[in-house]
């Protein structure tokens, strides 16, 4: 039989020109994908569970039973081929008018999966024919059976009947009962059709079949049949091995299949260089189980930071317990809050208003396209602070009426216009756009606050920067392209303001300390305190983070006290190790000791100043009067203290 299988081969690769080698190629057995940090620290999640072979005493003689009953009845009996069971294939499919039935032994199934494509031509076949006549010269049965037992796929990214058993059964295969190595053995003839999780009945309609060909076989007897198809059976997966870093391992996973395939990323041995920092995720992984350990079970969060200079994302938290919902809320739409407004006072400061402007807080209304009529307010007791503010502490005190008045002077849609340049695809031109009425995503917020602190330049998150075969051939390679979204000296100015957000008066000064070192941000609460953020950045790091639930509940916690606690713990732990440095200021730029109430330069006298940034010949010219009667008395009671000759002189 061999011979004349072997002299039919030789035959037709003569005749058809197929290409043969007449050497097996070397079995290359599937190698996990491994993928790694920005250090080169392999990141788990993706390569734990995705390869495990087993040896041949390894494999439960139910699943060996099973799979041989329902896949290759004669595969003790044949040498690779079976030229009988071709035939039935071939007049079951004529007979049914399309194709049912294979006629691959399992011989042949091996050697496709090992050496071949799944591209169904009469040249492939041939290949694969030769090859399985081939693994069997070289290999025992056993040794073959294992082979194939690995590498099958079953569905669900499991290839292999230990990975199998793990994410249907959430066991070994070991552990397998007879009714669940039916149900996996009859999987791989149709791993998406047969899926149990989306197909439970037709599963076991399939199930049935392969207990019925075991019987037939004489592998199990009538009543082994029914005690298994009586076995209820529950379906789940192992605690997933998620590592530090699930929410980002499943953001590269989903991009690798779509680009590479299943088979190549879980089995090809890529090597994906990614811009994860372990270290930084694990110190996200610790700021938000801290910052959320006394709060509701259901409440919601995300974290997401970027490199300011790359754009690459350094930490990813998209939930708060992975192995409860693999939602990924880094990427969920939701209404950012004030934490909008410093791109509004971005355009304000290209259109000529200073950090040092001031604009009162008071009672307006504002008649909408609509008819109806808009009044911000501010919240708190009061809705109003009926007094002037300079836009640096409007910024630091997050006033809403302030930024309204500015977005009207500038008019929303040039608000909606500008802002587009910080990343985000659309934009509604509202008045009440410096409030954040739109909804984006933690990513595009992170991303944008990048700007400021990269001095104007804008950079698309990435995560990977690397992908190569298990040879070391490039597939991929990200480069950076970074874009001017803003004026260098804008993005200074900006920066400056939303420093002032960590200082004495602004609504992050409670986290200055934590963080420890030089840093800029914003709080952000819509209405209701349904939505709580705070985004910002150090010269090197931007973060935004989210707290919320994923339905129509409030936090009812304002951005600072939910929100903040976590982005401070992170960015301080973060940076661990790191030297302490300043935004790098670009020139064009003064600074200058400002009066908060008055908005002019600051004398002695005056009880609240704050430095500010300023295009150079832009910043005040005039002294504070407000506080000239204070700074003369100051004058006159210096003048009036003990002379050189020790008199004491009295005005």
């Amino acid at each position: 039989m061999r011979n004349k299988i072997c002299g039919l081969l030789i035959m037709v690769s003569l005749l058809g020109g197929c290409g043969f080698t007449w050497s097996l190629p070397e079995v290359d057995l599937p190698e996990a994908s491994i993928v790694m940090d920005v250090n080169g620290e392999v990141i788990n999640g993706l390569t734990r569970e995705n390869q495990i072979n087993l040896t041949p005493e390894e494999i439960p003689q139910d699943f060996v039973n099973a799979i041989i009953a329902v896949e290759d009845k004669n595969f003790y009996r044949h040498h690779g081929v079976d030229l009988s069971g071709i035939a039935r294939a071939v007049f079951t499919n004529i007979k049914q008018g399309k194709v049912v039935a294979g006629g691959s032994t399992i011989t042949q199934q091996t050697a496709k999966n090992l050496f071949l494509s799944n591209e169904k031509t009469f040249s492939r076949k041939i290949r694969e024919l030769f090859y399985a006549i081939q693994l069997e010269r070289k290999y025992s049965k056993d040794e073959i059976l294992a082979l194939y037992c690995n590498t099958i796929y079953f569905g669900q990214g499991a290839y292999g009947v230990e990975v199998a058993a793990r994410t249907f059964f959430a066991r070994s295969a070991s552990e397998l009962s007879l009714a669940q190595c039916a149900l996996l053995a009859g999987l791989p003839n149709a791993p998406g059709s047969y899926d149990p999780y989306y197909h439970p009945d037709i599963a076991k309609k399939r199930q049935a079949i392969v207990l019925r060909r075991m019987v037939e076989e004489e592998m199990i007897n009538e009543r082994e049949k029914r005690a298994a198809l009586q076995e209820k059976l529950v379906y789940g997966r192992n605690a997933y091995v998620a590592g530090d870093a699930p929410y980002f391992i499943a953001v590269v996973k989903d991009y690798l299949i779509d680009k590479y395939g299943e088979r190549m990323v879980y089995q090809g041995g890529l090597r994906v260089a990614t811009t994860l920092d372990l270290n930084m995720q694990r110190a996200a992984n610790q700021a938000v189980a801290q910052g959320l350990q006394d709060k509701d079970e259901n409440l919601q969060v995300a974290l997401v930071a970027l490199d300011v200079q790359d754009g690459g994302i350094r930490a990813m938290v998209g939930g708060r317990d992975y192995n409860l919902s693999t939602y990924n809320r880094v990427y969920s739409l939701r209404q950012p809050g004030s934490t909008f407004k410093p791109f509004m006072y971005s355009l304000a400061i290209d259109w000529g208003f200073t950090a040092a402007d001031t604009i009162m807080c008071e009672k307006v209304a504002y008649k909408l396209a609509d008819g109806s009529v808009y009044r911000p307010t501010d919240y708190g007791d009061e809705p109003y602070h009926w007094r002037p503010f300079t836009l640096k502490e409007a910024v630091m005190r997050s006033d809403n009426v302030v930024a309204v008045q500015v977005n009207n002077i500038l008019k929303p849609k040039n608000t909606a216009q500008h802002i587009k340049k910080f990343g985000f695809p659309d934009i509604s031109p509202v008045l009440s756009l410096p409030l954040g009425p739109v909804a984006v995503k933690p990513l595009e917020m992170a991303a944008a606050y990048a700007v400021f602190a990269n001095q104007g330049l804008y950079n698309r998150p990435i995560f990977i920067r690397k992908v190569t075969d298990k040879k070391g051939q490039v597939l991929e390679e990200n480069r950076i392209e970074p874009k001017t979204a803003i004026d260098a000296r804008n993005a200074y100015v900006i920066c400056d303001m939303l420093k002032g957000v960590m200082e004495p008066g602004g609504t992050g000064s409670h986290l200055k300390q934590t963080v420890g070192r030089i840093s800029a941000g914003k709080t952000g609460t819509t209405d209701d305190y349904q939505d709580a953020w705070f985004v910002g950045f150090t010269p090197r790091l931007s973060c935004a983070v989210w707290v919320g639930y994923d339905l129509n509940q409030n936090v009812n916690l304002p951005g600072g006290v939910v929100a903040g606690p976590i982005w401070a713990s992170f960015m301080g732990e973060a940076a661990v190790g790191a030297a302490d440095e300043d935004f790098e200021r670009p020139a064009g730029i003064n600074i200058s000791n400002i009066c908060l109430d008055s908005g002019l330069i600051a004398t002695e006298a005056c009880p609240r100043t704050i430095e500010m940034a300023f295009y150079r010949g832009t910043e005040p010219e005039d002294i504070c009067y407000y506080h000239w009667r204070d700074m003369e008395w100051m004058l006159k009671s210096d003048e009036g203290e003990e002379s050189d000759d020790g008199e004491q002189e009295r005005w």
